[in-house]
């Protein structure tokens, strides 16, 4: 069990969060949550021992308990190999461990500062996972992954023994994964039952209830000011006015609660346009889009989801012309204007300061910018810096700033959510969804796919004959070992005990599951998985001894 006491933390003379109490049993998932600097990271660092605090006591945490996904993996070796060596594996289990996550014999030599962020958060997970910790914390482990290795990650988590502490803005994995959410605001944190639906209610009913009673106690104060100064100074009553006077000195005075943020985000009327507001025909692009072609009409709000690495950003950039496609036809609807957000946010001149880039584009006056830009909750302190200097969630808002000011009838928003906290993500799926234009959205928020898109449009990688006829020369070799050389054979070893090692760990997942269930249905599909499972650890098996002879 982790337990916090009255744990305080300052920064200099600047507060981080005063007398958080919490207690997490073990087994438990838990997110953390909280708006951008609201101390979750350096909560995070406490519980590493990372960082020190300043006040309260911490008890049941141990460094070598816990195993940590950061957001950004850093890593110090030269190659993939080498890094999964820090950790202190044995070569052999690393190999293995390195083929079981689908990285192949040259991408071990590979550096492995230069992969994905997918990968990198694919292999981060691998090392923090060798000694099976007892504590798991992830600092947003759905960031850099596709929707589908998120699907992998969330089964992966509810299924861990451990317990796991996510730090994370992703609202489907908060309301699938965790049992408990832990708050983060104005320097205080409260640790809600339940997930993401039932802590926005609780959340909701909380700060009702905490309104309700300052309100009553400032009306009860007003009473007995009121009383005092009218009667102090009467012979007759002055006994009892400094009666209610030591009231008032005794009253423990609530707080006001903090007024809830808003990011007062508002899409323009779309104007008319043609019925047809986008048809692709057969769009090629070098070796990544092959034979693309779609329809979207007035009004739909389409999701276009992949694998990472398929060409989704791709396919938007050559839809609004940053890119030009090697042949195929692009035709775009009579009336149809386009409004773009871009992932890397390329449409934003970072020399410029906010208030400069809007008096640039819009031709707006310092008042009117500055008007503009604080419906998304940039003030001050933030518009009058080079937008360079921004924060990757800054960015976001300026750059859907100028999205509104455009006044476009046809949206197209690559990872719109990206670097945003809880309520301003819940901002831009309002806006979405009030939106009476026509959307196409990329994004792994899948959330925010659930709320907003009307249609789902999957882009699929293209299919390399080359590479599979290369991929069934091993396949071939394994029939006839004596023509493989020892080092291919070994290799080709490695590969097949490593898939049947994470074979096996799918099936005590599955079993796990099995265990846990109790609905007829799921019984009887996981019963057909377990089956399938062992089917298939059998024809490894046979594989394996094949390589032996």
């Amino acid at each position: 069990m982790i337990q916090f006491d009255n744990v305080t933390k300052f920064y200099g003379e600047r507060l981080i969060f005063r007398d958080v109490t919490f207690k997490i049993v073990d087994g438990e998932k838990i997110g953390i949550v909280g708006k951008n600097g609201a101390g979750k990271s350096t909560l995070v660092k406490i519980m590493m021992g990372a960082e020190s605090f300043d006040a309260g006591t911490i008890s049941g945490l141990r460094s070598e308990d816990i195993g940590f996904v950061e957001q950004t993996p850093k890593f110090t070796a030269e190659t993939l190999f080498d890094e999964m060596l820090t950790v202190g594996v044995e070569k052999f289990q690393a190999r293995k461990i390195l083929f079981g996550l689908g990285f192949t014999e040259a991408e071990l030599e590979k550096n492995p500062n230069h992969f994905s962020g997918g990968e990198s958060a694919k292999f981060s997970l691998a090392k923090a996972l060798l000694n099976e910790p007892r504590i798991l914390i992830l600092d947003e482990p759905t960031n850099h992954l596709d929707i589908y290795s998120i699907e992998f990650l969330e089964e992966f988590v509810k299924n861990y023994r451990g317990t796991v502490i996510t730090v994370t803005h992703d609202r489907h994995f908060l309301q699938n994964c965790v049992e408990k959410i832990l708050d983060m605001e104005n320097g205080r944190a409260t640790l809600y039952p339940g997930n993401y639906e039932k802590f926005v209610q609780l959340k909701k009913e909380r700060r009702e209830a905490e309104l309700k009673a300052y309100e009553k106690q400032q009306e009860e104060i007003a009473k007995l000011e009121d009383f005092v100064r009218r009667n102090k100074v009467r012979a007759s009553t002055a006994k009892r006015a400094r009666s209610r006077q030591i009231m008032l000195d005794r009253m423990e005075r609530l707080e006001k609660p903090p007024s809830v943020e808003i990011s007062n985000i508002k899409l323009n009327d779309a104007a008319e346009s043609a019925n047809r507001v986008l048809i692709l025909e057969k769009i090629f692009f070098k070796n990544i889009i092959k034979n693309f072609s779609a329809e979207i009409f007035k009004g739909e709000k389409i999701g276009l989801i992949g694998r990472n690495g398929v060409g989704k950003s791709t396919l938007l950039k050559i839809i609004v012309g940053e890119l030009k496609a090697d042949s195929g036809e692009i035709k775009i609807g009579n009336r149809v204007k386009i409004g773009y957000l871009s992932q890397g946010h390329e449409e934003l001149n970072e020399n410029r300061t906010p208030l400069e880039e809007l008096n640039y584009e819009f031709g707006l006056t310092e008042g009117q910018a500055r008007s503009e830009l604080a419906r998304l909750n940039l003030f001050a302190q933030v518009v009058e810096k080079p937008i360079a200097d921004l924060s990757g969630g800054e960015k976001t808002r300026v750059a859907l700033t100028k999205l509104i000011l455009t006044g476009a009838n046809f949206l197209i928003l690559d990872e719109p959510t990206n670097h945003l906290d809880l309520p301003a993500r819940e901002a831009i799926e309002s806006a979405l969804n009030e939106f009476d234009g026509t959307i196409l959205i990329v994004t792994h928020d899948r959330y925010l796919l659930d709320k907003v898109a009307t249609r789902i449009i999957e882009f699929l990688p293209i299919k390399n004959e080359e590479l599979e006829i290369k991929n069934e020369k091993p396949a071939q070799a394994k029939t006839k070992p004596k023509s493989s050389t020892p080092k291919a054979n070994e290799q080709a070893l490695d590969k097949i005990e490593a898939q049947i090692k994470m074979a096996e760990m799918e099936l005590k997942m599955i079993e796990h599951e099995i265990n846990s269930a109790s609905e007829p249905e799921k019984l009887t599909t996981l019963a057909a998985t377990h089956a399938a499972k062992l089917i298939e650890i059998d024809e490894l098996y046979l594989r394996w001894e094949e390589l032996q002879c």
